[in-house]
Formats: structure tokens, sequence, C-alpha cells
């Protein structure tokens, strides 16, 4: 299994309850290979491996090897990755809300 495999299989555990308002539907496309859906509701994390049956309400797609570096919080995505289209995603915004939806466990990645 993948590293990017494992973080994603790792999310419903990691998950915290209450912390989003509304049903989200998050899409990731991470190198040619991992394709990821993610739906987090107020009240859990379900995972699904490939793109989401419709559109997702955010998408972000970027390197396998910038998104381990997001997650594990070496890299702070800014305008830059947008701008050169290392990181692209149709709400930026919605991404944080993504991350502060879990929290993490120490060592982490």
């Amino acid at each position: 299994m993948s590293q990017i495999a494992d973080v994603f299989q790792s999310l419903p555990t990691m998950f915290q309850k209450g912390s989003l308002k509304q049903t989200r539907t998050f899409y990731f496309s991470l190198g040619d290979d991992e394709k990821w859906t993610v739906t987090l509701s107020p009240e859990r994390c379900e995972v699904k491996p490939g793109k989401p049956a419709q559109d997702a309400d955010c998408f972000f797609k970027a390197s396998e090897k910038m998104f381990l570096e997001v997650w594990g919080g070496t890299h702070t995505p800014g305008p830059k990755d947008f701008l050169t289209g290392a990181i692209k995603s149709n709400n930026p915004l919605m991404l944080r809300e993504f991350i502060s939806a879990f929290k993490k466990v120490q060592g982490a990645r």
C-alpha cells in the first residue's frame, strides 16, 4: 500500500466529529495514480478510492510529494503554489476546513 493510501485510510480514525456544520465532498487527484474522494459530514468521514460520482465541493490536484508535504506540515500552501499550478483547487479556503476536521496523531503523515 502506498504512503498516500495510508494517509487516506487513516482519516476516519482522525476525524473530529462536529468539526463541520454541513456535508462536503473533497476530491484529491495526486500524481498520475492516486485519486481519492473524501466525504465529511458533521458526524462522519467516508473515504473512497477514485473520483466522486458527482462534482466535489472542493478538489485538490498536486503531486504526491506536495500532498505529503502539506499533510505532514512541512509545507504550507501559499499564493505562489496556486499561481504556478503546483497546487490546483477550485476552493483553496475550503481546504482549510478539510485540514481542521482532523486531529493529527503524533508522527502522522
